[in-house]
Parts: structure tokens; C-alpha cells; sequence
């Protein structure tokens, strides 16, 4: 999955960047995005027993398809990079119907190869979420990597298509709930209405 996943943004840079020409943005631009979509709880490793499962459902991560929902403001510190954060809801129901939500606010920070009518942004993420299933809630990392497509039919509004891999990393603070120790991956599918000066 690491591979796969690298060998993607690896293509997606050098693909932007051969087309690359004048940059479209300036130092100062901004871009506000609303975000929406589906989320899919792809693996989870455990710690303590170094076992890792994978997929959706019963026997494999145990949670099932769900949504999530966001709101990003970035700034370009340069023509081709853009600096800024991220707050969204996302939720999952486990197949005992249990809901498992996750609460994500980071910093954000956007290379963009390709720019102008179409743009190709790729994001990385790092900051916090606050977690909750069934009674346990918790605060904990987050950590993200994006990519996606966005096509701006005039000079400021676009709509774009967003793809790839979240990190929740949980770890209890008592020592009974240790054994719990887990890195959960999801993998967003999200369109999005941006909003470009």
C-alpha cells in the first residue's frame, strides 16, 4: 500500500512539473475550500501484538464505510506553495453499529505543480483530533497526505476531487488500555467548492 501510494504522488509531481509554466498565483493569494465526501477505513495496526488488518467489515478493520465534511484556508508563501489549516467531522459506524467519529485541526501545507485553469494540489498535514468510541474519547495526532484535481471554470470558483491517506495514531493514557495502542489509516474520497483571490 506504501508503495503503491508513493509511487502515485512520485508520478503526480513529475507530471506536474513538466507542464508547469508561469505560475498563476501570486505570494498573498489565498484559497478557501468546503470539503465533502466519503471516508474509507482501510487498515489498522495494533502495537502491542504488531498485528495489522486491512479492508472494511467484519474481521478486517470492523468499521464500514463513512462521510466526512471539512473547511480549509490557505495562503501562498510562494507562487507554487501554499501554507494554512484544516478542520472537519469525519464518522464511521463499526458493524456492531457502534459510531466512531474523529474531529481532525491541522496545519496544512500545499505544493502546487500544475496551476491556472486546472490545478493539482499536494498536501501534507500535520496536527491533532479529538477521537471518540462508544464512551472513550481522547485527544490525539493526525497526520495526513493529499492529492487531487481541481478545475476552475472561471477566474475564482472551482470544483475539485481529493484522494489520500490519513493517520490516527491512538494511544491510551492508562496503563489497563495500552493493549488498545493502535495507528489507524483512512483513505478520503471528497469533492470540493473552492474559492480562490
Amino acid at each position: 500500500m506504501k508503495k503503491i501510494i508513493t509511487i502515485l504522488l512520485v508520478c503526480i509531481v513529475v507530471t506536474g512539473s513538466l507542464f508547469a509554466a508561469t505560475p498563476f498565483y501570486d505570494k498573498g493569494n489565498q484559497l478557501f475550500s468546503f470539503n465533502v465526501g466519503v471516508t474509507f477505513p482501510t487498515f489498522t495496526h495494533f502495537f502491542n501484538t504488531k498485528e495489522t488488518v486491512a479492508g472494511l467489515g467484519e474481521g478486517k478493520t470492523g468499521a464500514v464505510l463513512g462521510g466526512y465534511g471539512g473547511i480549509s484556508y490557505q495562503v501562498f508563501n510562494t507562487p507554487y506553495t501554499a501554507i494554512g489549516g484544516e478542520i472537519g467531522y469525519d464518522f464511521n459506524f463499526s458493524v456492531s453499529k457502534e459510531l466512531f467519529t474523529a474531529v481532525p485541526f491541522y496545519a496544512k501545507y500545499t505544493y502546487l505543480p500544475l496551476q491556472g485553469k486546472f490545478d493539482i494540489p499536494i498536501s501534507a498535514g500535520l496536527g491533532g483530533a479529538y477521537i471518540k468510541y462508544n464512551d472513550a474519547s481522547m485527544m490525539t495526532l493526525y497526520m495526513n497526505i493529499e492529492t487531487g484535481f481541481i478545475w476552475y471554470p472561471g477566474d475564482h470558483w472551482g470544483i475539485g476531487l481529493h484522494t489520500g491517506l490519513w493517520l490516527i495514531p491512538e494511544f491510551n493514557y492508562f496503563d489497563h488500555l495500552t493493549v488498545d495502542n493502535a495507528l489507524a489509516g483512512i483513505i478520503p474520497l471528497t469533492l470540493s467548492i473552492s474559492y480562490r483571490q
